[in-house]
């Protein structure tokens, strides 16, 4: 079953967020602080990570710097602010797409799937490259 971590410090957006991908068939793991997520993503492995960008403690922007050190794992923002994304490509960290509040529920759905078929294709590719090479 895949994985997703859902880093957000507003419990109904992580219960939300619970439902729409239990119902995908996706297993949800949730942290309400950037620092918790970190801390489990140097314990596990995920196949796609959803954050907040505003945050106590530590803010998405900077999780992303300590998350990339960690892992490559796809990642979603999610944030009420559409101007982020030129703050984030200016950083240089690499994130697979911004998921605006308020969002549709649908749409939503719909992203989560094709990022995570998107990603094991990506990777059946990488594993049949290194049997070739």
């Amino acid at each position: 079953m895949k994985k997703v971590l859902v880093i957000d410090d507003e419990l109904s957006i992580r219960l939300l967020l619970r439902e729409i991908i239990e119902d995908i068939d996706m297993e949800v793991f949730e942290a309400e602080t950037a620092i918790v997520g970190l801390q489990m993503l140097e314990e596990m492995q995920f196949d796609l990570i959803i954050m907040d960008i505003q945050m106590p403690q530590m803010n998405g922007l900077d999780a992303m710097r300590k998350l990339r050190e960690l892992a490559d794992t796809p990642v979603f923002i999610l944030t009420a602010f559409s101007h982020l994304e030129g703050v984030v490509e200016n950083l240089g960290v690499e994130i697979q797409g911004f998921i605006e509040k308020p969002f549709d529920i649908d749409e939503l759905a719909e992203k989560i799937k094709k990022q995570v078929e998107a990603d094991n294709d990506g990777q059946l590719e990488k594993k049949l490259n290194l049997l070739n090479a």
